[in-house]
């Protein structure tokens, strides 16, 4: 009879090794990064621009088809929304220090606060950036909970010796 081998007996250490080059604690570090900027991506919400929204105040402004043409040159075609800080307003124009652009593609590219005068009338929707306590509120429960439940699954609050017992004695015959 001819022996099958196993799935198991297959593979290898080699086969199932995490990629070489990348150190765990970096990788680790890694991850967690992500996963923070996530959690502090969640306690924002956006609103309507106000008219008293203050400079300073970080907005996202939707751009119309005549501001995706007009503003083409400068920030690229196909741009969707440009985020940034608002360092002035006037009756017709925004005027950012831009954070970022996303496009229709879905790509984003990433600026580093250059100015760009935005005309009003290329906007069709704009939006603020405001801080949202419920979210945080459960953005941080949510967190509480999870480290809490890590911790009574490896039971890191039990004691480290068990307890001490007396001697039973030695076996009774009969």
């Amino acid at each position: 009879m001819h022996e099958v081998k196993t799935s198991v007996e297959m593979v290898g250490r080699a086969n199932v090794a995490r990629p070489a080059g990348i150190p765990v604690k970096r990788f680790a570090g890694g991850c967690l990064l992500a996963f923070l900027m996530g959690v502090v991506s969640g306690c924002y919400t956006y609103a309507p621009i106000q008219p008293t929204t203050p400079p300073g105040s970080v907005v996202a402004l939707g751009l119309n088809d005549e501001g995706r043409v007009s503003l083409g040159p400068s920030v690229g075609p196909a741009a969707q929304v440009i985020e940034g800080t608002l360092e002035s307003r006037t009756d017709s124009a925004f005027v950012l220090a831009v954070n970022s652009v996303s496009y229709f593609n879905g790509g984003i590219n990433k600026w580093s606060g250059e100015p760009l005068t935005i005309k009003k009338m290329l906007v069709q929707d704009g939006k603020e950036r405001q801080f949202s306590r419920s979210r945080t509120f459960l953005t941080v429960a949510a967190v509480s909970a999870g480290v809490l439940a890590f911790i009574m699954s490896r039971s890191l609050f039990a004691g480290s010796s068990p307890e001490k017992q007396g001697n039973p004695g030695p076996p009774q015959n009969q």
